[in-house]
């Protein structure tokens, strides 16, 4: 009795052993990824550094709190064109706006977008693909004329 009591606590244990070599397997190369990933990134950002000279970024005070996308776009990490991609947004996506910065002469909303996971949600958006109120009223006003 036991020794088929010790042989269920070795099988056990030589499943749980596997099971865990798994997850640290899958957890290491999810770390491999995201490290080149994260050399990558930085070799963009030095490229763009050196090319353009030093990164100043310009925070304004957003006229506006909303917005909605004009067309399909990309939602950045970073306000850099060469920067991570988090995701795809689809045209008449709401938007919250929540900051404005002009790097290289190019304006960028951070947004915060609704989404039911909170994952890749938050990021940057250039200000061109964006129609906020002010728009709006401007595209009423001439199509009254």
């Amino acid at each position: 009795m036991l020794i088929i009591l010790y042989s269920i606590l070795l099988i056990c244990f030589g499943a749980y052993y596997y099971i865990m070599g798994q997850k640290l397997s899958t957890l290491n190369t999810q770390l491999k990824i995201t490290s080149r990933q994260n050399r990558e990134f930085k070799l963009k950002l030095a490229s763009s550094r050196s090319a353009d000279g030093p990164i100043i970024i310009r925070y304004k005070q957003p006229l506006f709190k909303s917005g909605t996308t004009k067309a399909n776009c990309s939602l950045y990490l970073s306000p850099i064109e060469g920067s991570q991609v988090l995701s795809s947004i689809a045209r008449g996506t709401d938007l919250e706006i929540q900051d404005l910065a002009e790097l290289f002469n190019i304006s960028w909303y951070e947004v915060s977008l609704k989404s039911q996971t909170n994952i890749n949600n938050k990021g940057w958006i250039k200000r061109d693909n964006v129609i906020t109120v002010d728009d709006t009223v401007n595209n009423q006003d001439d199509t009254a004329m």
